[in-house]
């Protein structure tokens, strides 16, 4: 049967100049976790980030790659990277968080959670954006101590909620389907909101489904970025260059960079060799 779908997303529509990370995921067939799986001796970890058997001073790695689901199985789930970033927080051999991206956003529910959470770690926790972090997928690494783009053409943005209603009542009277809603006189206002943007007014919609979660959207962003401009949090997207001078981003790095960074700042320190005092020795027989 056709549906009726309202669906509310921070979902950037990006000039994207790569689509690495649609090529990340191509093989379909594949769970999203093994196409992360990082090499025995790594210093990252990836996702078995409670194990009792990591190496000591290891890196939880959290990729945020594609587009963002609230709840999945097979792809990226935001409620999966909260349960990742709260296991990796615990375990006492990870010393820090590394948030990869590679995504122009997607589902709105449960980003304002997940921004919560990355805000609450008390562990060093670094951003590496690849070709793109666009609405949701910078939602998810906004609150990260330091961001990083991996080259000067990463695109960083476009900060806002969108709503995609479709109306295929033309189509369906194509194939022959003919759709009738009745509402009970008892219910004027069931749906009404959604029947009225189909039908081309989405003022109320707007003010009441999409606005609510952009301002939160925006509080948020100001609370850990308190230099973004003005066209920033109205969701104007950029360059590397551009988006630092914007405030969403604190330079340019590699994810291998940034692993050597936080090695040196945060790694085990060499343990301090004991000084001897020769007066203080005794060489009398």
């Amino acid at each position: 049967m056709p549906k009726d779908n309202h669906i509310i997303a921070f979902l950037g529509k990006m000039p994207i100049s790569s689509d690495s990370f649609q090529r990340v995921l191509a093989d379909s067939r594949k769970p999203y976790r093994e196409h992360f799986a990082k090499a025995e001796g790594s210093l990252l970890v990836s996702f078995d980030y409670d194990s009792p058997d990591l190496q000591e001073g290891c890196i939880a790695y959290h990729p945020v790659f594609g587009p963002v689901y609230y709840r999945s199985s097979w792809r990226f789930s935001t409620e999966r990277f909260v349960q990742d970033l709260q296991a990796a927080e615990a375990n006492p051999a990870i010393i820090a968080h590394i948030i990869h991206v590679d995504s122009i956003g997607g589902e709105a529910f449960g980003c304002h959670e997940a921004f919560k959470t990355v805000k609450a770690l008390k562990k060093p926790c670094y951003g590496v954006i690849d070709t793109v972090a666009a609405s949701a997928g910078y939602y998810l690494v906004a609150a990260a101590d330091k961001i990083y783009a991996r080259s000067i053409f990463s695109e960083v943005g476009c900060i806002g909620t969108m709503g995609v209603l479709y109306d295929d009542s033309e189509m369906l009277k194509q194939i022959g389907l003919e759709k009738h809603e009745y509402y009970s006189s008892y219910s004027p206002l069931k749906n009404k909101v959604f029947n009225d943007a189909k039908e081309g007014n989405g003022d109320e919609f707007v003010k009441k489904w999409l606005d609510p979660m952009a301002l939160q959207f925006i509080e948020d962003i100001k609370s850990v970025r308190p230099g973004i401009t003005i066209e920033a949090q109205e969701g104007e997207s950029y360059y590397t260059a551009d988006a630092m001078a914007a405030g969403l981003l604190d330079g340019e790095n590699t994810l291998e960079e940034v692993v050597e960074l936080i090695q040196k700042k945060h790694g085990p320190k060499p343990a301090a060799q004991e000084t001897i005092d020769i007066n203080q020795l005794n060489f009398s027989l």
